[in-house]
């Protein structure tokens, strides 16, 4: 029989390793931590098990596979509460400040494209949500593949990734040029999509101190680079929707411009951090299954 040592992936690992750091720094510095830990305790046990109950199944194998993908968002949002505790300080006029300085009227220039049109609303809308659905399609494409090691890669990649994105808020909190809730219908315009999206985005993104770097920004591009060699035929459709979202990010009032390149500049260490962390994460649980492998045997 198994252990949970056994049944742990890399991607697994990471996101435990992020969640007990979280949980120190949650202690640390909020001033009623209690119910905090005990969700992050409620995350690490959910992950945990299912880790455990993966091979009992197949379906269960497959919640667990596609558990990672799941998970960083809840810890997103976690995060969120955290970040506010633990660092008071708002970068946001000093990313203002920056992209005036660097960019002009570019920024304004972007968000008040062709008047805003509701149509260009709602497609920004549409492209800005395909966000949350590529990585779902190209590690089910993975998945159905068999290509199990390919798809531990992808989903350990995304995972690290977006962790990695959730380090940067704490270190640089911002909201970004955000519209209050109660005028988007007004200043953003748009029309059934967008007030979809706006919807979909107040449960998914409560976290609002994400700013920079642009993580919408970092993924795509990960994407993008993961995507190109395994799925030649998919590249045109990953460009165009990757400079969809990157768009998006600021026609909707979500990012800086700024944010954007540091959304980039993060995307491109992604090839060289993510590997790494993935070795050091499989050989720990390549070490746990040979003493499972040693104590099944005495």
């Amino acid at each position: 029989m198994s252990t949970l040592r056994e049944d742990l992936s890399p991607a697994d690992r990471l996101q435990l390793a992020y969640l007990a750091a979280l949980a120190a720094v949650a202690a640390a510095t909020h001033p009623h931590p209690l119910p905090l830990l005990l969700t992050i305790a409620a995350i690490a046990v959910l992950l945990v098990t299912s880790a455990f109950s993966a091979s009992l199944t197949p379906r269960l194998r497959v919640v667990h596979d596609f558990m990672p993908i799941v998970g960083v968002i809840v810890i997103f949002n976690v995060s969120g509460v955290v970040i506010a505790a633990a660092n008071p300080q708002r970068w946001d006029p000093t990313l203002v400040a920056l992209d005036h300085r660097l960019f002009g009227t570019l920024p304004d220039a972007w968000m008040g494209l062709l008047g805003r049109p509701a149509w260009l609303t709602d497609l920004a809308s549409i492209l800005y949500a395909s966000y949350y659905v590529i990585p779902v399609v190209m590690g089910a494409a993975l998945y159905r593949r068999g290509l199990s090691r390919e798809f531990d890669h992808f989903v350990f990649t995304v995972v690290a990734t977006f962790l990695i994105s959730y380090v940067c808020y704490f270190l640089m909190p911002a909201y970004g040029p955000r519209v209050p809730a109660h005028e988007e219908a007004v200043r953003l315009g748009g029309g059934a999509v967008s007030e979809g999206l706006r919807a979909f985005l107040a449960v998914a993104e409560v976290n609002q101190l994400d700013a920079f770097p642009s993580g919408h920004t970092a993924l795509s591009l990960v994407f993008v680079w993961l995507g190109w060699r395994r799925f030649p035929r998919w590249r045109t459709v990953l460009v165009v929707f990757t400079a969809g979202i990157v768009f998006s990010a600021v026609y909707l009032s979500l990012h800086y411009v700024i944010d954007l390149f540091a959304g980039a500049a993060l995307a491109a260490l992604v090839p060289f951090i993510a590997p790494q962390l993935e070795r050091w994460f499989d050989l720990h649980a390549s070490s746990a299954r040979r003493q499972g492998a040693l104590s099944g045997r005495r």
